[in-house]
């Protein structure tokens, strides 16, 4: 009974992803559905039962975005999580109106998805509540009159540059600890790179990774530090909602 409040629950949150009206709106439901779904054990099949394809093959792809204006950080944050764990990372595109809108799609083995996207998703909320609160504590620390919206964004930015490169280094320590006991067990295994090679044989030229620049110095080392330091392979999403 428990659980099919929750999958009610999670399918309402998901009618609420796909009205793509609301760019910011769309994406917090979805993230709230994949959090619960992740907590509760819910499948994609227990929710939509035109996803049973998902359980035919080994290899699945699961969105960890809906179709919205992609911010700069969100496809660094995607690389940083995919060659790190075990999985690729493609965009889907279409056209909402007159707007283009992209989702990204992390591809792979069925356990490596789960922990790749579930890695993602606290990495998402952490660097918005990390950046936003280094940025309040800046003005405040400044005593500033009012704020200004291109300081804003370069502090933004910068802290936001440097929380990925933190947490880029952060995993690359863990896994080359991993790769010296488990060789096989960090690598991205060959069935996953030869599904995806056929699979992106007949796409374009992929959108080069493009980032503002570190103007503030300050930010970028804060950032830094702080993505260095969070675990999030001791932090699971059921501990994150018990606290």
């Amino acid at each position: 009974m428990r659980n099919e409040k929750i999958i009610r629950k999670i399918k309402g949150l998901l009618a609420i992803a796909q009205d793509e009206r609301n760019d910011e709106e769309s994406q917090s439901a979805f993230l709230l559905a994949q959090k619960l779904m992740i907590q509760y054990g819910i499948q994609s099949s227990d929710v939509d039962n035109q996803r049973d394809w998902q359980q035919m093959t080994a290899i699945q792809e699961t969105a960890v975005t809906v179709y919205k204006r992609l911010f700069w950080w969100e496809r660094h944050l995607a690389q940083v999580i995919s060659k790190n764990f075990r999985v690729k990372y493609f965009l889907n595109s279409k056209m909402v109106g007159r707007q283009q809108k992209r989702q990204i799609v992390f591809y792979g083995l069925v356990d490596d998805l789960s922990l790749a996207k579930e890695i993602y998703l606290l990495a998402y909320e952490a660097l918005i509540f990390h950046s936003q609160s280094f940025v309040d504590h800046y003005y405040r620390k400044k005593k500033s009159q009012g704020r200004k919206r291109s300081l804003t964004e370069s502090l933004k930015t910068s802290y936001i540059r440097g929380f990925l490169s933190g947490l880029d280094e952060r995993f690359n320590e863990q896994v080359a600890a991993l790769r010296e006991q488990y060789e096989l067990l960090v690598l991205i295994p060959k069935v996953v790179e030869q599904a995806y090679e056929e699979l992106s044989s007949h796409w374009g030229k992929p959108l080069a990774l493009q980032a503002p620049n570190v103007n503030v110095l300050e930010a970028y080392q804060n950032g830094y530090f702080t993505g260095k330091k969070i675990d999030f392979m001791r932090q699971t999403l059921k501990e994150s909602e018990d606290a």
